[in-house]
């Protein structure tokens, strides 16, 4: 375990170092909805309890904030609206979360035959099958069958959506291994592609859906927000991610990501402390 951790820090410094070089090239290339949006009041009374919350998590002895991250957006109106963010731009290490890049690409490079493996892929968090998508992805695109070929075909298809994919690594198509980064902004920017786009329906319906189904079945379960949460889970040694939609009680529509690397606590403590930031995120 602590050779793991180790081996992660170190992975996890590389990075970062890197990170800290293109961090304004990220931003000045964007072109997206982040040109225009606006910033939420930070004084809102119906927010302070979750930035509360947030805060708390942040602290956390067991957690290390420098490689954590996360975004938290109200895409109710016309123009989405950031509720919350701590360093969204970082690369840090998804773990099973990178699915959605894979699966929302499959479902429009490889078609409807796909539809009832994307939905097993992202509900059980199935790896081979999202290897099996990345390869298929690479034939289609490049007609050679590999997960070079597959990554270069699904970053090319994010950024001609026009996400800025600057930095992500994609090493396989599961998110097995500890050489794959992306950023929370990033996995917000893809979730908010994919409402408008003609797969949504088989997208959304294939993300788990807090208490109810699939790697979130026994999450939230009895609370104000289960069944109100569809989300990508991502669990690896030290790592744990979430991404996805939620509906609040007051009819919000939110888009969020969570990155946490290197903490030190057991996965259930830190599950339950990812938990209320989840609830307080519901009764918004």
């Amino acid at each position: 375990m602590f050779r793991r951790l180790f081996l992660l820090s170190s992975v996890i410094a590389l990075f970062l170092t890197n990170y800290s070089c293109h961090e304004t090239e990220t931003q000045r290339v964007a072109v997206n909805w982040w040109d225009s949006v606006k910033q939420a009041e930070t004084d809102s009374i119906a927010l302070m309890p979750l930035l509360q919350e947030l805060a708390d998590f942040l602290s956390a002895r067991c957690i290390d904030s420098s490689t954590t991250s996360y975004l938290i957006i109200d895409d109710s109106e016309d123009k989405p609206v950031i509720l919350a963010e701590f360093h969204p731009n970082q690369l840090l290490i998804p773990a099973s979360v990178l699915k959605i890049l894979v699966t929302g690409a499959a479902l429009e490079i490889l078609g409807d035959n796909v539809k009832k493996d994307v939905t097993r892929c992202n509900l059980q968090s199935h790896n081979a099958l999202a290897n099996r998508f990345l390869g298929k992805i690479g034939k289609a695109v490049y007609d050679y069958h590999s997960y070079a070929t597959g990554e270069k075909a699904v970053l090319e298809f994010w950024e001609s959506k026009g996400i800025d994919m600057t930095g992500v690594h994609l090493a396989d198509g599961a998110g097995r291994r500890y050489d794959n980064f992306l950023t929370a902004r990033q996995l917000v920017d893809i979730l908010l592609y994919e409402t408008t786009a003609p797969t949504f329906g088989t997208f959304y319906s294939s993300l788990p859906l807090a208490g109810v189904s699939g790697t979130m079945r026994n999450t939230l379960k009895g609370t104000i927000a289960q069944g109100k949460i569809r989300a990508k889970t991502g669990t690896l040694a030290a790592i744990k991610t979430l991404t996805g939609y939620a509906s609040t009680v007051s009819g919000r529509k939110i888009v969020f990501a969570i990155l946490v690397n290197n903490y030190t606590c057991r996965n259930s403590l830190l599950k339950k402390k990812m938990d209320r930031v989840l609830i307080k995120m519901i009764e918004l």
